[in-house]
């Protein structure tokens, strides 16, 4: 549903509520889906883009808290999955616009901690 998804316009309208001037929203995922929604959406509403990459680990914006790999990040890279990152600045008149584009959604799921060691120990 669209309305869940950490970029639309539902949350944006919330963000935007206690983001200091000038905030910037930052978003690394795995998902190809949620980059291209977000690419959209950011494009779609003219926000300002300050950083953006389909291969953060292999990209010259790495820096010391960019590299900070949480535990599904890892998962996904040892798959052979990118990690996606953008980072963008949002005006604060609304009403924003959903983009009106058709994305493929990701064909694979994360294992929760529990179902990565079952699978380890068997």
């Amino acid at each position: 549903k669209t309305n869940r998804r950490l970029t639309s316009t539902n949350f944006i309208s919330k963000y935007k509520k206690f983001l200091t001037n000038n905030g910037i929203i930052h978003l690394k995922t795995d998902s190809n889906f949620q980059f291209g929604y977000t690419c959209a959406m950011v494009e779609k509403n003219n926000f300002d883009v300050i950083a953006k990459t389909d291969n953060l680990y292999n990209s010259e914006l790495l820096n010391e808290k960019l590299n900070i790999r949480t535990y599904y990040e890892n998962q996904w890279l040892e798959r052979g999955l990118t990690i996606k990152y953008i980072a963008f600045r949002i005006h604060k008149n609304e009403p924003y616009v959903e983009p009106d584009v058709k994305i493929e959604k990701d064909d694979y799921r994360s294992f929760g901690r529990n179902a990565v060691n079952i699978q380890q120990d068997e």
